[in-house]
């Protein structure tokens, strides 16, 4: 009986050596050592041979030892267990860094070192070399979306996910089938809560293009988030050559791209609402019109609304109410509320300023941010293809699945080429005010600036 369990423990250490660490393991060695040769575990006449091999980088035990047991039947003494050689520094997992939500840290962010990711079956391994900030980011992906009460809650359920979603870099490793090679440089966009803030990011193959060669890495990943928000929406409602566009909040992140995008599609108008001290960017971007929110608030005093009316003398001037309403600046928030802007422009008359003939789009004014109930009616007809938003209004939610058709068309827009191929355009290039290193303070500097609301443009990490 006794040597048996002598037997026993022998195995039962062997086994658990191939399994954990070589380090560990190493600590267990001379144990096993001691069980090894004693007498009555030579009764069976067998050997026990363990054999330990360092992980490779595809290896499915990640950073320990992979092992075998064998069992052989030439000796009647039990072999010694043998161990390879530690793994040298060019085979150890690779260490990168990431920026991860932690709603204990400033602004919820930090930087941490951890493992490099491995690719998930079908992905493309991208080194990353830019990200673009996104003010979706800085709120924590789902706080947006929300009730205010809730905010504590998204930041709970983000915890510890690596932040961004907009990228550009070159291929590290891919698969058969990817479209891609090692080498080339891409732009695209990760599934929510993957991460794009990091060295290396494993993306699906569907959701990258080839980066465009006009834009640096910074300009490429920051043309990815709010590009395709403008191209998607501009598709779904209806956008052709020769509409009337209205983008509120002109000079913002979807608001500067999409300016650029409408008149780059060939907009018969293109007006742009702003503050007035950016007034003159977004004229150069290709703007016909552009209005100062601000000058044209309306006072307590005022019988009328003045920046209504402004829009109202463009509308007779140019014959015809807008097409397409993008308003990038309507949300929940309760800043956003005070300026009213769906309202205001929706309830105008003699003229109307929203086409609602019986060609126009049922849903032509489109927000990108909204109450939760009208979050959850954006998820449905994501999901399902059907509005079921009032006429005339609608909550656009992006769709980042497959969406690498879309970024071509962005790649082709940003190098100057129009819709199809079929000629040359005005090139659409992101704005950046600022760029950040990726840590600590860099992100958060950049989550500080997104939370002040006064951005032009965008925001970048280079790495």
């Amino acid at each position: 009986t006794d040597s048996w369990r002598a037997r026993d423990a022998g195995a039962r250490v062997a086994t658990l050596r191939v399994t954990l660490t070589p380090a560990l393991a190493r600590v267990l060695h001379s144990a096993g050592a001691r069980l090894a040769p004693r007498p009555s575990l030579l009764t069976r006449g067998r050997s026990l041979v363990v054999t330990m091999a360092s992980s490779t980088p595809g290896s499915d035990l990640g950073g320990g030892a992979a092992g075998t047991l064998e069992r052989g039947g030439g000796n009647n003494a039990i072999q010694k267990p043998s161990l390879s050689p530690p793994m040298t520094a060019a085979e150890a997992p690779e260490e990168i860094r990431a920026a991860v939500y932690d709603r204990k840290a400033q602004e919820g962010i930090k930087v941490v070192t951890k493992r490099a990711p491995k690719p998930r079956r079908g992905d493309v391994l991208v080194r990353v070399k830019a990200c673009g900030v996104n003010p979706v980011d800085a709120k924590f992906v789902l706080a947006d979306k929300l009730p205010e009460s809730w905010r504590g809650t998204a930041r709970w359920l983000v915890d510890g996910h690596v932040a961004g979603f907009d990228l550009s870099g070159v291929v590290e490793r891919t698969c058969p089938g990817s479209g891609f090679e090692v080498g080339e440089e891409v732009f695209g966009a990760v599934p929510p809560l993957v991460g794009s803030f990091a060295d290396l990011v494993s993306v699906p193959p569907a959701q990258l293009s080839a980066k465009p060669k006009s834009l640096t890495h910074a300009e490429a990943a920051s043309l990815v988030l709010p590009g395709l928000t403008v191209v998607q929406a501009l598709r779904q409602h209806g956008f052709r050559p020769g509409c009337r566009v209205l983008v509120i909040g002109a000079s913002g992140g979807v608001g500067h791209i999409a300016v650029q995008v409408a008149a780059a599609e060939g907009a018969g108008l293109v007006v742009g609402v702003c503050s007035g001290r950016n007034a003159e960017f977004v004229k150069s971007l290709g703007a016909d019109e552009v209005l100062d929110y601000e000058a044209l608030a309306p006072d307590d005093d005022d019988v009328g609304d003045p920046l209504v009316e402004r829009l109202q003398d463009i509308v007779i001037e140019h014959g015809g109410p807008f097409d397409i309403v993008l308003d990038t600046v309507s949300s929940h928030d309760a800043r956003d509320v005070l300026h009213g802007y769906a309202g205001r422009i929706r309830a105008a008359v003699d003229p109307g300023l929203v086409d609602t003939g019986p060609d126009a789009d049922g849903h032509n004014y489109v927000t990108v941010g909204g109450k939760t109930g009208g979050w959850v009616t954006a998820g449905l007809k994501r999901m399902t293809g059907v509005d079921m938003f009032a006429r005339g209004e609608t909550l656009f939610w992006i769709d980042f699945n497959a969406c690498a058709p879309d970024l071509k068309h962005l790649r082709s827009l940003a190098d100057g080429v129009g819709s199809g191929g079929g000629g040359s355009c005005r090139a659409v290039k992101p704005a950046i005010e600022k760029t950040v290193p990726l840590t600590d303070d860099g992100v958060r500097e950049a989550f500080r600036l997104l939370h002040g609301r006064r951005v032009v443009g965008k925001l970048a990490i280079e790495l």
